[in-house]
C-alpha cells in the first residue's frame, strides 16, 4: 500500500546523479509496458483515476514547509523529483533562492548536452539566477 504523507525533512532532497537518470527510464519503460498491456486489452482508465501533479510542488512555487531548509550545497544544483507525478518523467528539479522550485526535462538538450554537461549546468544556473532590480 503507498503511504498517504509524503516523505517530510530535508532529507528527501537527492542530488540528480546518472543512476537517478537510469532508475527513471526503468520507471518509464515499466509504465510505458502497463500502458501497452492495457491498450491490448482494451481498459480505460477514466481521467479521475489518473494520477495528478501536486499543487504545492508546482515550478515557480516555494518548496513547502514540510521538507524544511535544504542545506546550502543542494541549493542551484540538480535534485531529484519530489512530485511522484513527475517522477516516472525525466525530469529533475533545481531550488533558486528562495527555495523556489524549477523543473527542467532531463533529456539531452539539442541532442548533445546531458543533463550533467558542464554547459548545461552553467545555463541552468544562469537562468535561474535572480538579479535585484
Amino acid at each position: 500500500m503507498a503511504p498517504l504523507l509524503p516523505p517530510v525533512g530535508s532529507e528527501v532532497l537527492k542530488h540528480f546523479t546518472p543512476s537517478s537518470l537510469e532508475e527513471i527510464q526503468r520507471r518509464h519503460e515499466v509504465e510505458e509496458k502497463e500502458q501497452q498491456g492495457r491498450k491490448e486489452k482494451n481498459i480505460e482508465i477514466a481521467e479521475e483515476d489518473l494520477p495528478k501533479p501536486a499543487s504545492d510542488l508546482e515550478a515557480g512555487k516555494p518548496l513547502p514547509f514540510i521538507y524544511g531548509d535544504p542545506p546550502p550545497g543542494l541549493l542551484n544544483t540538480p535534485l531529484e523529483e519530489l512530485d511522484p507525478f513527475y517522477q516516472s518523467q525525466k525530469t529533475f528539479i533545481v531550488l533558486g533562492k528562495g527555495n523556489v522550485i524549477y523543473r527542467f526535462n532531463a533529456e539531452s538538450a539539442c541532442y548533445l548536452l546531458s543533463p550533467f554537461n558542464p554547459l548545461r549546468t552553467i545555463a541552468i544556473k544562469i537562468l535561474i539566477h535572480s538579479y535585484p532590480l
